[in-house]
């Protein structure tokens, strides 16, 4: 672990008051970096790690390897059989629990193990104390279930969530800003089109502008394009035709490159993810409209079509997870809400929903950090 750091998590702990909890097992489901390490040794103390499923699209050996060392369990499967192990080792876990009178919590990013849960082993979620969630991905696939089951708390709609949406925007613009550089692209001067303007899209779209890159924006919420227009940027309606733009990027958390979008796109046009998991590009469609592909770099696949060519960053995963991502400094402040839910939940009885971080409570890592500075 990098000594620089100072004991963020462990001050958020020790002002919370968090004791060990024996009873309860941890089911993580997490990128594997060095920030997520500190979070779960940490969270491990308390609240034992029973198995951790590690995202294959982000992730250190050396994480993986220092987790291993504390005996913690770790599998990082491919992302197509992501949802498969999360399936079996869940009912792993749960068995695991049963049988020496535990309660499990699930702690994960983008909601899969709550929506397997409800898919596959519904008569088992007494067995689950309920679930901390990090993302807003994973707060909406808990909102589709129907008839959820167990509490599910989060810090995706917090505060200090909103200000790392700038962070994650600088982070993917200068992801691409260096992959670009390395085939010769120069992004200033172009037209950009970035599709969601909630806190990652707009830190994008702010962050392209300081490249010099002209922006046009777009959202479904209509106050949302009220907001885009005053801070400066295009409506994309405005535009008198998609085939000016040469860049796509999709920071919606949904779909945003539809066929109709695709069909529209100009030659050499370059499709970005911001969002997890691989949600805002309709991949299925390009693969069947491409006659061929090649990667152009490691990070850049060609997409031959009938009359044009159209470039895919990073095989339509978050373009942020090549390089730069958000500082860890930053991070951690999610970090230490998490930490703080784990403790909510065993401590406190909830209805089966989904819950915030409370603004008392957010309030705490926020102390915590500017003390340390």
């Amino acid at each position: 672990m990098n000594s620089f750091h100072p004991d963020f998590l462990g001050e958020v702990a020790r002002r919370v008051g968090i004791q060990p909890h024996p009873n309860y097992r941890q089911f993580v489901v997490q990128h594997l970096y060095e920030d997520t390490l500190r979070l779960l040794l940490i969270s491990h103390q308390f609240f034992p790690i029973d198995v951790v499923i590690g995202i294959s699209y982000s992730g250190k050996k050396q994480v993986v390897e220092a987790l291993q060392q504390q005996g913690i369990r770790v599998l990082t499967p491919g992302f197509h059989d992501l949802e498969a192990t999360i399936r079996t080792e869940l009912k792993h876990s749960l068995e695991r629990c049963r049988s020496a009178g535990n309660q499990l919590i699930l702690h994960e990013v983008g909601g899969y193990a709550i929506t397997i849960l409800h898919q596959h082993y519904r008569e088992d979620c007494h067995l689950v104390r309920g679930s901390v969630e990090i993302t807003k991905q994973g707060v909406w696939a808990a909102r589709r279930i129907d008839n959820l089951l167990i509490p599910q708390l989060n810090c995706a709609e917090t505060r200090l969530k909103e200000i790392e949406g700038d962070y994650v925007g600088d982070a993917v613009v200068l992801s691409l800003d260096t992959i670009l550089r390395e085939i010769g692209y120069a992004m200033a001067g172009r037209l950009a089109l970035v599709n969601g303007y909630g806190w990652v899209g707009r830190g994008v779209c702010r962050s392209l502008r300081a490249k010099n890159v002209i922006v046009a924006a777009y959202d479904i919420d209509v106050i949302k394009k009220v907001a885009l227009k005053l801070d400066g940027f295009l409506l994309r309606d405005e535009l008198d035709s998609l085939k000016q733009v040469s860049l796509v990027i999709g920071a919606s958390g949904a779909c945003s490159m539809t066929p109709e979008l695709i069909d529209q796109l100009s030659h050499r046009t370059i499709l970005v993810s911001a969002s997890s998991k691989k949600v805002e590009i309709d991949l299925d469609y390009l693969h069947t409209q491409a006659q061929w592909t090649e990667f152009v770099h490691p990070h850049v696949q060609a997409y031959h079509l009938p009359n044009r060519i159209l470039y895919l960053v990073n095989q339509g995963y978050p373009v942020n997870f090549v390089g730069s991502s958000v500082p860890d400094e930053i991070v951690e402040f999610l970090f230490a809400e998490a930490l703080i839910l784990l403790e909510q939940l065993v401590s406190h009885d909830f209805a089966p929903g989904t819950f915030p971080l409370s603004p008392e409570l957010e309030e705490i890592p926020a102390q915590v950090w500017l003390d340390l500075r």
